[in-house]
């Protein structure tokens, strides 16, 4: 997962299963939480 946050550029693994509960696709928005050094991804 690339999430683009203006001049920043956070990257994320995610399995292929989360992917597909989240119904994520290329170019679709999504909002990333971090927490040390956990990443949430929700759509948006």
């Amino acid at each position: 997962m690339e999430i683009q946050a203006g001049p920043h550029r956070l990257v994320s693994l995610l399995t292929r299963e989360a992917v597909e509960e989240l119904g994520l696709e290329v170019g679709m928005e999504a909002t990333a939480r971090v927490k040390s050094t956990n990443v949430h991804i929700d759509r948006t």
